[in-house]
């Protein structure tokens, strides 16, 4: 009963995204019209395009989306929304293989929980035409092959957590994780992607080509605040957008994240020579996660499908009976209500803009992080929840 309850929820999530995927035509105007400037007038595709603002993402992308450039509009909405599509369903299911807890019948609650979680950064990529969807599938499937005994399976995960940081620069966190916890099969495929990901633009379009879109993406990426202001953009959620709204000057703030994710890289680091690194890898990876999205300066609410590994790995330690689940239980429920039930979708448009405004889906996250640091209190808490499953 609960399988088809299951399939029913995420069926109908998926048809008003359809819905409001077709009504809506945002991101994927931009990167059609760049796909186009690529294959006509190289100077514009990072240049100030009027109303169509200015592309974000890097040289590596143009690649994969140059050959749109020669369809029609109408032809690449159809392409993207089965893309999208497609992506939800490898998310979901991938999803279940890598956390079983959502597959117990015991912990229906905890898929409910996730499922909720989800319903507005997924809603929202498809209604903004956006890639984070498709990036966290794609980072879904990197862990998948990551955790295989085969080598191979293996530099295929570290090439994919690569080709994600070469589309979009946030996912870089996930990458310098990835390096630092994982086998050294992945480490491999993340060099060998890396060198991909940089090189390639250079051998598909030459390098006078290349050279130039490369100054332009940096020109874009240093000056991406002048078009999204962390305190006139309510929607933009985020640590340095909470430090800029509590008075943090720019260098205050990239100082304190620069600071932050080097703490938590050595904390990585420093844990993986520990003999117990196993059974609390998976928070650690849920942490990296939530921190990409955390630490990002561009972190909009269709980036929470990030949260998502979080809430999963909280909802496997819940299932112990232990003195802390009390006090993470109520943690990861307020993380929740600050983040999931804020969404204009819940609360409305003029209350979610004061909401987003006074940074209270930010709150969440750090109250979503401290549930996490809750959970590692007990190292070998992983191995002993996955007995219970």
């Amino acid at each position: 009963m609960q399988k088809q309850v299951k399939w029913f929820l995420l069926a109908a999530l998926l048809v008003p995204c359809w819905v409001i995927g077709i009504k809506y035509e945002i991101d994927l105007v931009v990167l059609h019209a760049t796909a186009q400037f690529l294959n006509s007038d190289l100077t514009r595709v990072y240049a100030q395009n009027g109303i169509l603002g200015r592309y974000f993402y890097g040289p590596f992308s143009l690649i994969l989306i140059k050959p749109l450039g020669y369809l029609s509009f109408p032809t690449v909405k159809y392409f993207w929304l089965c893309l999208q599509t497609l992506s939800y369903f490898v998310f979901w299911h991938t999803l279940t293989q890598l956390y079983p807890i959502l597959n117990n019948p015991k912990a229906f609650w905890g898929w409910l929980l996730v499922w909720i979680m989800a319903i507005n950064p997924i809603h929202n990529n498809f209604q903004s035409n956006n890639i984070q969807l498709m990036l966290a599938t794609v980072l879904v499937l990197a862990e998948s092959l990551c955790q295989k005994p085969s080598k191979k399976a293996q530099i295929w995960g570290g090439l994919l957590v690569a080709f994600t940081a070469g589309i979009k620069v946030f996912p870089a966190f996930l990458v310098v994780y990835y390096f630092i916890a994982k086998s050294s099969s992945t480490r491999k495929g993340i060099i060998i992607g890396c060198l991909i990901v940089a090189l390639s633009p250079f051998v598909v379009l030459g390098p006078s080509k290349a050279y130039f879109l490369y100054q332009g993406f940096i020109g874009n990426l240093t000056t991406y605040s002048a078009d999204n202001s962390l305190t006139k953009t309510n929607d933009i959620l985020c640590l340095p957008s909470l430090l800029a709204r509590w008075g943090f000057t720019s260098t205050q703030s990239n100082a304190l994240v620069l600071f932050l994710s080097a703490l938590f890289f050595v904390w990585v680091f420093l844990r993986k020579s520990r003999p117990n690194f196993t059974s609390i890898e998976p928070y650690l990876l849920a942490f990296a996660w939530t921190l990409s999205v955390l630490l990002n300066p561009s972190t909009r609410p269709h980036y929470f499908i990030f949260y998502v590994p979080a809430y999963c790995i909280l909802i496997n330690r819940l299932q112990l009976k232990d003195w802390s689940k009390t006090a993470m239980g109520c943690l990861t429920l307020v993380s929740a209500l600050l983040i999931a039930f804020t969404a204009e979708g819940v609360v409305g448009k003029p209350l979610n803009e004061l909401l987003e405004a006074a940074s209270i889906p930010t709150y969440g996250m750090l109250i979503l992080c401290l549930s996490l640091l809750f959970a590692l209190r007990n190292e070998g808490s992983f191995a002993k929840a996955a007995t219970n499953v």
